[in-house]
C-alpha cells in the first residue's frame, strides 16, 4: 500500500482526492450562503400571498359575527400543509380553529411583516370589520421546517453529484496514468536488467508520448556507451588476470626447481656459513612462493574461474592440522593457540576444506603476526543446521596491535595493507584478506571484523556446507576404553583452554573438574583423595606460573597420599628436554598444543594404558551356555564347515556334519536326538527348503519338531518370510557372526535381519582391497589359525569352481553356474574377500535369472578378483606362520 502512494498513479489519485475534498466544503458553504436566503426569501413571499388571500376569506364573515363560521374557516386553513397555527383577535375577544392547534408557542403581539421563532414563522395581517368599523387581527403561524427539508435534500443531491464526478475523475485519472506510467515502468525493467548484467535488451518505450520517447532514446545512447565501457573493461580486466596467472604459472615453474636444489644441498655436507646461507635463502623462496600463490589466487578470483571442490571432511580433524602447522610459528612467539568447537557443531560435512583452511591460515597467520603477547583462539559453532545443510560461523581472535577503524574496510581490498609506508614493520602482498574475503562469499558466506586499537581483533566469517551422511566404512571405531564417567582434573592457567577440554571431555561423557593453577591442582587431589576416591587421569599444562606442569607432576609422584594416577602433559612451547623431563617425573604421555580432537582422543587411550593390539584380548567374553546341544550341521561348503563346527566345539557343543538336504535326511532316518539343525538353504542334490518340507512331513505323524534354523548367504528381502513359510524356525545371515550365530543356537531369541544387496558394477569393487583379513578375523575371534586354515581350503576349492562357472557360461547351463557361484560367494566372504564374493554374486543372480549376456564379461571380472586375491591370501598365511 506504501509503495503503491508513492506510485505517480498513487500520486494523481491523492491529488484528485484531496482537491475534491477541499471542494466539498466550498460547494457546502456556497449553498448554505446562496440557496438558503433564497428559500426564506421565496417562502415568506408564499405565507404573505397566502395570508391576504385568508384575510379576504375572513373579512365577509366578521360583517355578521358568524363566530361558528369563523372558527370552522380557520379550522379549514389548518389543513394546509404549511399553516401550523391560526386565530382572529378582536375586541370582543379571539376566535381560534375548532382543531388543536400544533404551535408550540402563542402568538404574542401584533405585526404584519412575520417573526421567526420555534420553527414557526408567525404572521398577522389586519382586518378592518365594515359593519361596525372595528379593526380585527388574522394571526396565522407557518411551520419552517420545510426550508431545512428543501436544504438537506439540495445537499445529499449535491454529495451524490459530486461522488459521481470525483468517480468518473478517478478513472479518466487512472487511465490516463497507466498510459503514462506503463511505458515508464518499461523503461525502468530493461534498466533493472541492464543492471544486473544483462545488457542484449534494448530501451524502447512503445509509446508516443514525446517526452517518454526522448527519454528512452537517451538511455538507449547510455546502454551503447555502457556496452563498450564495459567490454573494453572486460578485456583489460581478462588481458590482467591471464597475465598474472601466466607469470604466476611461469614463475611458480622455477621457484619449485629453487627450492628443491635448495633441499637437496641441504642433505649434503656443509660449513656452518654455508648452511646458515642455504637456509636463508629456502626461507626466502618459501616466502616468495606464498606470494607466487597468493597472485594465482587472486588472479583466478578475479577470472571468475575458481572453482571449489566438493568432498567429505572432517571439521575437527581437518582445524586441527591446519592449527598444527601454524603453532610452531606461535610457540616461537609465546603465544598461546586454541582451537575450540561447539560440541553441537556436525563434524562430516562436504565442501572444499583445502579452501576453508586457506582462510583460517590466512587469518591465524595475520593474528601471529601482529600479536607480540598472549593468545589467538579460533573458535567454530554452527549459525543454522538443517537435514542437508550446515552454516558454520567462524571466529579468529587475537591480542595483537588491532585495526583503526578508518583502516578496517581497507584491509579487505587487494594490494591493501594497514601501513603502506617504506618503514612499515610488518611484510605482506596484502592479497591475503581480500582474497580470504572472496573465497569467504563462494562459500556462501561472509567476512566481517572487530577491533579495537592496541587490544586486539577478531575476524568472524561465516560458510556454508552441504551435510555428509556417513557409510558403514565411516562408523567410528570402538573405544579401547570406556571413558564414561571417568573422572578427569584439568590444570590450565588459561579460561580459555580449560572450557575448551572441559567441554570436549563433557561431550564424550566424561566427568572434568578443572582448576587454574598447580597449587589448586594439588588442593583438588588432596580432598579427591580424603573421598576415598582419586581422579583417572590428569590433564597437565606445562607453562603455568609460579608452580609449572613439572613441579605439579613432581609433587604429585612424591605425595604418598596420591594413588598411581596417569598424567598427561600438554605444552604449547617445544623444549627440547621436555620429553625426557617427562620420562623421569613418570610422565605416561606428552602432547603439542593446540591439541587435535582425534589426538586427544587417541593421547587419552594410550595414557590410560592401552593399545591397538590389546583389542583382542579386551573383546566381550561370552556366558556359558546353559546346556551342550546336539547339532546337525546342513552345509555344502568346507570352509563355512569349518568355520562353523569350530565355533560351536569350543563352546562345547556336538556338530555333525551333512553335505546337503539328502544327507539331512538320511541321518535323521537313523539319529533324531539332535536339539536343532542348521540349514544352509542352497545346497546340490537337496536344497535346505525341501529338506525341511520333508522333515515336516513327516513330523506331522509323529507330533514331534525339530528346531531348524535357516543359514543363507543371499538373505535377499523376503527370504526371511520363505523360510518361515516352509517350517523353518527362525534364520540368520551369511556370512555369520560368532555372536550372532552363538546367541542363535543357545538362545534362540534372535530375531532374522533383512539385507538388500545394492551394489554398483562388480568392476568398480577391483578398487577395493582383495581382502580385509582384520574383519574375518573378528569374526572368529582372533583365531588366526583357524582363519588360515579357512584361507587354505578356499585356495583349494577356488580353482575347480572358476572351471565349473566357465563351463556353465560356455554350455548355459544356469543351475551350474548359480550353483558354483553361491558356493565362491560364501567361501569368499568368510575370508574376507567381500569384493570378490559381490562379483560371484551378481554370477550367482545371472544363474538364477538365467540371464547370460552379461555373464562372461562378470566372469572376466571375477577372474582379476582372483589374481588380485591370491598374492594378498599368501601373503598373510606368510605372515603368520613367521
Amino acid at each position: 500500500m506504501s509503495r503503491f502512494f508513492h506510485s505517480f498513479n498513487g500520486r494523481m489519485i491523492l491529488a484528485v482526492v484531496g482537491i475534491h475534498l477541499l471542494l466539498v466544503p466550498v460547494l457546502l458553504f456556497g449553498i448554505y450562503r446562496v440557496i438558503k436566503p433564497s428559500l426564506e426569501a421565496q417562502f415568506v413571499n408564499y405565507v404573505r400571498s397566502d395570508a391576504l388571500l385568508f384575510s379576504n376569506l375572513v373579512t365577509p364573515r366578521l360583517q355578521h359575527s358568524k363566530a361558528g363560521e369563523l372558527q370552522g374557516l380557520l379550522g379549514e386553513f389548518l389543513l394546509n400543509g404549511r399553516l401550523a397555527f391560526a386565530e382572529i383577535a378582536t375586541e370582543r375577544g379571539n376566535i381560534r380553529a375548532d382543531i388543536e392547534l400544533n404551535a408550540q408557542q402563542q402568538f404574542q403581539e401584533d405585526f404584519f411583516f412575520g417573526e421567526h421563532d420555534d420553527d414557526i414563522y408567525f404572521l398577522a395581517v389586519p382586518i378592518l370589520n365594515p359593519e361596525d368599523g372595528s379593526l380585527a387581527m388574522l394571526r396565522l403561524g407557518y411551520d419552517e421546517r420545510q426550508i431545512q427539508r428543501d436544504i438537506a435534500t439540495i445537499y445529499q443531491r449535491s454529495a451524490y453529484f459530486v461522488a459521481v464526478y470525483m468517480g468518473l475523475t478517478l478513472l479518466v485519472v487512472g487511465l490516463f496514468g497507466r498510459k503514462l506510467v506503463m511505458p515508464l515502468e518499461r523503461l525502468r525493467d530493461e534498466a533493472e536488467q541492464i543492471a544486473a548484467g544483462n545488457h542484449t535488451g534494448q530501451f524502447n518505450s512503445g509509446t508516443k508520448i514525446t517526452e517518454v520517447a526522448a527519454l528512452a532514446e537517451h538511455l538507449e545512447k547510455m546502454r551503447q556507451a555502457l556496452l563498450s565501457a564495459r567490454d573494453a573493461a572486460l578485456q583489460a580486466a581478462g588481458a590482467k588476470s591471464e597475465f598474472l596467472a601466466n607469470m604466476s604459472h611461469e614463475i611458480r615453474t622455477p621457484m619449485n626447481g629453487i627450492i628443491g636444489m635448495i633441499g637437496l644441498a641441504l642433505r649434503t655436507d656443509l660449513t656452518p656459513q654455508q648452511r646458515e646461507f642455504l637456509g636463508m635463502a629456502n626461507s626466502s623462496a618459501d616466502a616468495l612462493l606464498r606470494i607466487v600463490n597468493d597472485i594465482l589466487d587472486f588472479s583466478k578470483i578475479e577470472a571468475r574461474k575458481l572453482e571449489l571442490d566438493h568432498a567429505p571432511f572432517k571439521v575437527r580433524e581437518s582445524l586441527g592440522d591446519t592449527l598444527k602447522l601454524l603453532a610452531g610459528h606461535a610457540h616461537e612467539k609465546d603465544l598461546e593457540l586454541m582451537l575450540r568447537i561447539d560440541p553441537e557443531t556436525p563434524d562430516d560435512l562436504l565442501g572444499d576444506v583445502g579452501r576453508l583452511n586457506q582462510v583460517i591460515i590466512n587469518l591465524v597467520g595475520n593474528a601471529i603476526k601482529f600479536t607480540q603477547h598472549g593468545e589467538i583462539v579460533v573458535q567454530v559453532k554452527p549459525e543454522s543446521v538443517d537435514e542437508n545443510k550446515v552454516c558454520l560461523q567462524i571466529a579468529v581472535s587475537d591480542t595483537g596491535i588491532g585495526i583503526s577503524p578508518d583502516k578496517q574496510q581497507l584491509i579487505f581490498e587487494a594490494f591493501a595493507q594497514i601501513d603502506a609506508s617504506s618503514t612499515r614493520k610488518f611484510g605482506g602482498t596484502g592479497l591475503g584478506l581480500s582474497i580470504s574475503s572472496r573465497l569467504v562469499e563462494l562459500m556462501g558466506g561472509h567476512l566481517s571484523l572487530e577491533s579495537e586499537e592496541h587490544k586486539g581483533s577478531t575476524f568472524f566469517f561465516t560458510a556454508v556446507f552441504d551435510r555428509h551422511t556417513k557409510s558403514e566404512a565411516d562408523a567410528p571405531f570402538q573405544p579401547l576404553i570406556d571413558v564414561k564417567n571417568l573422572p578427569v582434573l584439568i590444570v590450565d592457567d588459561n579460561a580459555i583452554n580449560l572450557r575448551v577440554f572441559s567441554e570436549i571431555l563433557n561431550h564424550w561423557g566424561m566427568r572434568p573438574t578443572t582448576v587454574d593453577s598447580g597449587e589448586a591442582a594439588i588442593t583438588a587431589l588432596k580432598s579427591m583423595a580424603e573421598t576415598g576416591e582419586a581422579y583417572a587421569l590428569i590433564l597437565l599444562d606445562a607453562m603455568m606460573p609460579i608452580m609449572d606442569g613439572f613441579m605439579v607432576a613432581q609433587a604429585i609422584r612424591e605425595d604418598q597420599r596420591f594413588e598411581p594416577v596417569t598424567i598427561m602433559m600438554l605444552s604449547s612451547a617445544d623444549r627440547p628436554d621436555d620429553c625426557e623431563r617427562c620420562h623421569d617425573l613418570g610422565i605416561n604421555l606428552y602432547v603439542r598444543k593446540p591439541v587435535k580432537h582425534s589426538e586427544l582422543w587417541n593421547a587419552i587411550q594410550s595414557a590410560l594404558g592401552k593399545s591397538a593390539k590389546a583389542a583382542e584380548a579386551a573383546l566381550t567374553v561370552l556366558a556359558e551356555p546353559p546346556r551342550k546341544l546336539r547339532i546337525l550341521l546342513a552345509e555344502d561348503n568346507p570352509v563355512n564347515q569349518y568355520m562353523a563346527v569350530v565355533l560351536l566345539e569350543e563352546r562345547g557343543h556336538t556338530v555333525k556334519v551333512a553335505n546337503n538336504g539328502q544327507e539331512v535326511l538320511d541321518i535323521l532316518a537313523t539319529d533324531i536326538l539332535f536339539d536343532l539343525i542348521l540349514m544352509d538353504v542352497q545346497m546340490p542334490v537337496m536344497d535346505g527348503f525341501q529338506a525341511t518340507e520333508a522333515i515336516r512331513a513327516s513330523e506331522r505323524e509323529t507330533g514331534k519338531h525339530m528346531r531348524i534354523i535357516a543359514m543363507t548367504a543371499h538373505a535377499l528381502k523376503g527370504d526371511r518370510e520363505r523360510c518361515l513359510a516352509v517350517g523353518m524356525d527362525d534364520y540368520i545371515a551369511k556370512p555369520v557372526q560368532e555372536q550372532d550365530l552363538l546367541a542363535m543356537v543357545e538362545c534362540w531369541n534372535m530375531a532374522g535381519t533383512e539385507q538388500a544387496d545394492n551394489h554398483s558394477m562388480a568392476s568398480a569393487l577391483l578398487a577395493e582391497p582383495a581382502l580385509d583379513w582384520q574383519q574375518a578375523l573378528s569374526r572368529v575371534r582372533g583365531r588366526q589359525q583357524m582363519l588360515c586354515k579357512m584361507m587354505t581350503l578356499f585356495q583349494e576349492q577356488s580353482a575347480p569352481l572358476l572351471n565349473d562357472m566357465a563351463d556353465a557360461i560356455q554350455r548355459q547351463d544356469a543351475e551350474l553356474l548359480r550353483l558354483s557361484a553361491h558356493t565362491l560367494k560364501s567361501s569368499a566372504n568368510s575370508i574376507g574377500a567381500f569384493p570378490f564374493g559381490k562379483i560371484a554374486q551378481q554370477l550367482e543372480t545371472m544363474g538364477h535369472e538365467a540371464a547370460f549376456t552379461d555373464a562372461a564379461a562378470s566372469y572376466e571380472l571375477l577372474q582379476q578378483a582372483s589374481i588380485r586375491l591370491e598374492p594378498a591370501i599368501q601373503e598373510y598365511l606368510h605372515e603368520f606362520q613367521e
